[in-house]
């Protein structure tokens, strides 16, 4: 009788656990990769990304259509945040290339590829645009600081 009812217990914690994230069951992390490209018509591109826990360090992408990525799968917490430091000769600029989403799903929804997350950033001539998969098509995100 009490093996029943423990086995009961159990089974209503878990099937609980399943329906609300966070609780007892944490779903397994998504892995995403993450692109920067070097889009400028004729300029390098000096690229430094970096996380609380990891310095990807220093890249110089020379020509157009170069590309730095890395991949990663979010941290237990979901609290996976990077930055990245874009420079050209006369103009940088500064933003965040991947955050932690728990309501608001606008980077995750731009960055769906099929069943990975890929977020492409590149730099253009006029700013930072980042690929929208879902719509195809370039998004202006960041303009160049001069």
């Amino acid at each position: 009788m009490i093996k029943n009812v423990v086995v009961l217990l159990l089974g209503m914690v878990a099937f609980v656990g399943a329906q609300v994230p966070g609780i007892i069951y944490q779903p397994k992390p998504s892995r995403y990769y993450v692109h920067v490209a070097n889009g400028l018509s004729t300029l390098p591109l000096t690229v430094h990304c970096q996380s609380k826990d990891d310095d990807l360090g220093i890249h110089h992408l020379p020509n157009r259509g170069d590309d730095f990525q890395w991949n990663f799968k979010v941290n237990f917490w979901g609290t996976t945040l990077f930055w990245c430091r874009l420079e050209r000769p006369d103009a940088y600029v500064t933003f965040e290339t991947f955050w932690p989403e728990s309501k608001n799903t606008w980077l995750r929804d731009r960055c769906r590829n099929g069943t990975q997350g890929t977020c492409l950033w590149i730099a253009k001539d006029d700013g930072i645009y980042l690929f929208n998969f879902p719509a195809n098509n370039d998004e202006l995100i960041h303009k160049w600081i001069f």
